[in-house]
């Protein structure tokens, strides 16, 4: 339960302090959005496959290890392609 208390905080804080970045930086802030979503979605994949590896073996978890892989490089490509959002 203290889990999903601190995910639910956690994502108030950051949705909060991007509210108030794309009040001062509109276009930019699209730009660190996508990046965000990127990398909480490859963050959400490690934890389904993690959870996956433990309950059923490492084979049924690496679809999960691939998409969270996917996401990473999504978002490294785009820091890369805006080097300051």
């Amino acid at each position: 339960m203290f889990i999903l208390i601190f995910l639910a905080v956690f994502a108030a804080v950051a949705l909060g302090g991007w509210v108030i970045f794309a009040l001062t930086h509109p276009i930019t802030a699209g730009r660190g959005l996508l990046i965000f979503l990127c990398k909480a979605a490859g963050v959400i994949a490690l934890i389904s496959a993690v959870g996956t590896w433990l309950g059923q073996g490492l084979l049924h978890a690496l679809p999960g290890l691939l998409f969270t892989a996917g996401f990473f490089f999504a978002a490294n490509r785009l820091e890369r392609r805006w080097p300051r959002w």
